[in-house]
């Protein structure tokens, strides 16, 4: 494993190590704040100790072990072979595997405190990686290099605080900001789509709609398992939004096998 490389392993193993650490002492000593009922509507009954709602809260090591594991893979070479902006350099796959890891403690911050501040974190760390896969898409798609991508997932992430703001509730998925978070994830499709059949990127799709296909599974089961739902057995170890956590992060590693399948497209990244 060559130095530059371990940096792609390295760095989202800091950022795991580091964000859990500040994860535990947040909640040991209530930097937090006060409980105030926030994720209440994912079915898991609420308890008196420091983790309010632990089995939505630990699945979350789903995302970490995913990050993780796509660090690992990226610093022992495992898909060189193919030459794309994923594998040719290690910002785009270093970027990725970090966001993945902070989506564990991100969510983690409200499922275990239940606090308004945990409520935010958690909808950051869905914003950073929806404003990632939307960026990655159109970089690759206009040929752009790492400028553009930086703009771009900077111009995202500034809609997605903003529209976090409104006071508004969307029809059946409820917080708006959960609205804007599926609508970045619909265009993110729309956009593979043309790199897919109009471009002809060299591309295993198959990856790609696994990674979607999981996703689905996940939102049908998050949807039969919110308070007062059909599946909804708030003292069950067996939570549904605990089984969407894990197949969001399978999703979020599949993504990953769709980006590195990419072939011998790769631009100079300055």
């Amino acid at each position: 494993m060559q130095i530059g490389k371990r940096r792609v392993f390295g760095f989202p193993l800091v950022i795991a190590i580091s964000s859990m650490t500040l994860f535990t002492l947040a909640v040991i000593f209530h930097w937090m704040g006060t409980p105030a009922g926030v994720g209440g509507g994912f079915c898991e009954a609420g308890y008196h100790g420091l983790i309010k709602q632990p089995v939505n809260t630990f699945s979350n090591f789903g995302f970490v072990v995913a990050g993780l594991t796509i660090g690992w893979s990226q610093a022992h070479g495992r898909f060189s072979n193919n030459i794309n902006l994923m594998t040719h350099g290690n910002f785009f796959s270093t970027f990725y595997a970090t966001l993945a890891v902070l989506l564990g403690p991100g969510s983690m911050a409200m499922h275990a405190t239940t606090t308004r501040v945990g409520g935010f974190l958690d909808m950051v760390s869905m914003y950073m990686i929806a404003s990632f896969i939307f960026s990655y898409a159109l970089t690759r798609l206009f040929k752009w290099q790492s400028t553009g991508f930086l703009a771009a997932f900077l111009i995202t992430m500034s809609i997605h605080l903003y529209v976090h703001t409104l006071p508004y509730d969307v029809p059946f998925v409820g917080f708006i900001g959960s609205f804007c978070f599926a609508v970045f994830l619909i265009l993110t499709f729309a956009v593979e789509l043309i790199n897919l059949v109009v471009r002809k990127v060299p591309i295993d799709y198959r990856w790609g709609f696994a990674s979607v296909l999981t996703m689905c599974l996940a939102f049908f089961i998050w949807n039969l398992s919110l308070s007062d739902s059909p599946w909804c057995d708030p003292s069950s170890l067996i939570q549904g939004h605990g089984i969407w956590h894990i197949l969001n992060a399978v999703s979020v590693y599949f993504l990953y096998r769709f980006y590195v399948s990419e072939e011998n497209t790769a631009d100079k990244i300055q």
